[in-house]
């Protein structure tokens, strides 16, 4: 059975790119938007492995949506990516539920290894 993942970034390159990557790996099929609030709809509608969401978009924040993520579906793990990583960030991410904050400007390659690692 396939892994769904669900993409969220305000960039729809950033999203198409990493989609391309991630579906290249037979064990995943995904999804992305380039909306928080219709990222919102699709977990209350469907069923993801793993979200991997990015942390400054309009309307809310990567934060603000993983706290309305949690409040809909507790399990689903998530990943935080983002272009200002920080101390400050990677603890208020991990403290609002995210399993791990990383980087926009690590390969594609390396976000597909550590959603492996964090699925198995």
């Amino acid at each position: 059975m396939k892994k769904r993942i669900l993409l969220v970034d305000d960039d729809k390159d950033m999203c198409s790119t990493l989609a391309d990557v991630l579906s290249l790996d037979t064990e995943f099929e995904v999804e992305y938007t380039t909306k928080p609030l219709d990222a919102v709809d699709k977990v209350r509608e469907n069923d993801y492995s793993l979200i991997v969401l990015d942390y400054k978009m309009p309307d809310m924040n990567g934060i603000e949506l993983l706290q309305n993520i949690r409040s809909i579906k507790m399990n689903i793990p998530v990943i935080l990516l983002t272009a200002f990583l920080s101390a400050e960030l990677v603890e208020k991410a991990l403290k609002a539920g995210a399993v791990k904050v990383l980087s926009k400007f690590i390969w594609p390659n390396e976000i597909s290894k550590q959603i492996k690692d964090i699925l198995r």
